[in-house]
């Protein structure tokens, strides 16, 4: 068995999926491996350059990865923990993997009803894994953040601020009901389903691959969805779109790839701005209804910028980043011209 770098290297560019995880933990399980496993991360973190803008404050989680360290090498044999598999340079090295890609957690108690809120931060630029303590799971997408807790009359309740995947654990005496910024409420027992709702985008995209869902305004059913629906809700209007389409496409992201199917070159730069934490200004004048179909992986963003210009009669310009006021740099501006 040998190392494949493009799994560590889709780790920390933040496209993983379960499979690069499991394939990263098997090279450390490889004692073989651990050596040439050590190199390629020591040189990952040495280039690493994680975003500056609104870092939570971690002092919480290095203490609870303390912690937990510590406390699995008094109780916890070699056999049973991965940690004392690997050796100091390559725990710091996870440990700051960890850190820089990790979920912010933070629990609270709810005064009244005495349940959990449990928030998730997902850092611009990232994407994480979540697990709910009621056995739903997901993905939360880039610069989003996610408040879960149960009512007292017994509903669990998400506040979803930007792009997520859930897969939700069926119960029909709890329903469980996502809360966008647009006000559109979604309510579901138990199916797969994605949202995207930032609260500066004033509209709400649901795309549904498996089960159903109702979809609420203000306490009022507007709408159900099948699998394969999406639904686009605009707030400005009030207006509800619904069409076909192949969900896989809308839910790929959570796996590090982005699927675009026939759209404009506006929804384009406006889905690769949050697939690379960066900033698009358009200059182009009558290409608005051509559309793109692309698909991309492994792909940085100067290789995604050059196949674009390969679909579309356009050129790019990547602009310097500039040291704001308050000492963090500003996102990377690309812009679009006609060729």
């Amino acid at each position: 068995m040998a190392i494949n770098r493009k799994h560590i290297d889709k780790i920390f560019d933040q496209k993983f999926s379960l499979s690069d995880q499991k394939k990263l933990a098997k090279y450390f399980e490889e004692s073989s491996l651990n050596e040439e496993t050590r190199l390629v991360l020591k040189e990952q973190w040495e280039n690493f350059e994680p975003d500056t803008d609104n870092q939570p404050d971690l002092d919480s989680v290095f203490y609870k990865l303390y912690y937990t360290i510590n406390k699995q090498n008094d109780s916890t044999s070699k056999s049973q923990s991965l940690f004392l598999k690997i050796s100091k340079i390559a725990a710091i090295l996870i440990v700051g993997l960890v850190i820089a890609t990790t979920i912010y957690v933070s629990n609270n108690r709810i005064g009244n009803a005495g349940n959990q809120t449990i928030e998730f931060i997902s850092q611009t630029g990232f994407r994480n894994q979540f697990k709910l303590p009621d056995g739903t799971t997901g993905w939360l997408g880039y610069g989003s953040k996610l408040i879960y807790h149960i009512t007292e009359s017994d509903q669990r309740i998400v506040d979803l601020d930007g792009l997520a995947f859930f897969n939700v654990t069926h119960n029909e005496k709890q329903p469980f009901i996502v809360k966008t910024p647009a006000n559109l409420n979604i309510e579901v027992l138990g199916t797969q389903f994605n949202v995207s709702s930032y609260s500066e985008d004033k509209s709400c995209e649901i795309v549904l691959e498996k089960g159903s869902v109702r979809l609420k305004l203000r306490n009022r059913t507007v709408g159900e969805m099948l699998p394969d629906e999406r639904v686009m809700y605009h707030s400005e209007n009030n207006s509800i779109e619904k069409s076909h389409v192949n969900a896989f496409d809308y839910v790929a992201w959570k796996d590090g790839k982005l699927i675009l199917n026939d759209v404009s070159l506006k929804e384009t730069c406006f889905k690769l701005e949050r697939f690379y934490n960066v900033e698009f200004e358009l200059q182009t004048k009558e290409i608005d209804k051509q559309k793109v179909r692309l698909v991309l992986e492994d792909e940085n963003l100067e290789d995604a910028l050059k196949l674009l210009t390969m679909i579309l009669p356009i050129r790019y310009q990547i602009e310097k980043r500039n040291i704001m006021d308050n000492g963090t740099y500003s996102k990377t501006k690309i812009i679009i011209k006609n060729n």
